[in-house]
């Protein structure tokens, strides 16, 4: 059962526990590229919190962030970034009207807990991650489809999005361009979409603490970690969080 007002009957300290979560969860996007959503979201969905109240939680600072992370990179961009984000958008936004409005397929722990378990195992192990990745360059147009769906019914689109990033790009620092582009791109068209479902600013404003903390990580933390070590890390996280809310679904 959610929690009455959207808050947790698991946690003594509402206020600490979500400034930690984003400020964790910022620290994460600030090195790799993914964090608020596709750490955060779950984080919060196992917390005990509604989708729609963690989605107000996590979003809006993820997009600030993205937007940032764009403008930094805007030159470097490539035109095959930018059809990749269009194809995604339209995808996307198809999918989100017509599983929401005309279908009303609503927010799956179950969907959501493959879709992670998945990530998780490709991500951990080199092998399959290595052709995992071989097989995402062969149509990219199949991939973006499959970023747009997946993300209208989960909201975890960034998974196979960063994956995508990763199989197109060798460079770090290229992937997390490419990767920051598509969020930005589906973060524009989901929060259209839940703001109107009335998103209150109580929980809003725990999200915009995120800014603040990641660009201080990514002067004060991000140089000094093991990129390799953190994703490695993350891999484990999502595997186990996949895990967790495919048990909570049943």
């Amino acid at each position: 059962m959610a929690p009455a007002e959207g808050k947790s009957p698991m946690l003594s300290n509402e206020t600490f526990y979500l400034t930690t979560v984003v400020v964790l969860c910022a620290l994460c996007q600030s090195v790799v590229g993914v964090g608020l959503i596709m750490i955060g979201l779950p984080t919060l969905i196992l917390s005990g919190y509604p989708f729609d109240h963690a989605l107000s939680i996590c979003l809006p600072g993820s997009l600030i962030i993205n937007v940032f992370q764009v403008l930094a990179e805007r030159s470097n961009y490539r035109r095959a970034d930018i059809v990749s984000y269009a194809s995604i958008s339209v995808i996307y936004t198809a999918f989100l009207f017509y599983l929401n409005l005309v279908i009303g397929l609503s927010f799956s722990k179950l969907t959501a807990g493959i879709i992670l378990l998945f990530t998780g195992i490709v991500g951990f192990m080199p092998a399959v991650r290595e052709r995992f990745l071989k097989t995402l360059n062969i149509k990219p147009a199949v991939t973006n489809t499959a970023i747009g769906v997946i993300h209208s019914i989960s909201s975890l689109g960034g998974s196979l999005l960063s994956l995508t990033g990763t199989a197109r790009y060798a460079e770090s620092a290229e992937a997390r361009r490419f990767i920051a582009g598509g969020y930005l791109s589906l973060g524009i068209i989901q929060l259209a979409f839940y703001s109107t479902h009335g998103v209150s600013i109580t929980p809003v404003m725990y999200s915009l603490v995120a800014v603040p903390a990641y660009f201080i990580s990514r002067t004060l933390v991000t140089p000094y970690v093991n990129h390799q070590k953190l994703k490695a890390f993350i891999f484990i996280l999502i595997l186990i969080y996949g895990a967790l809310l495919i048990k909570q679904s049943m």
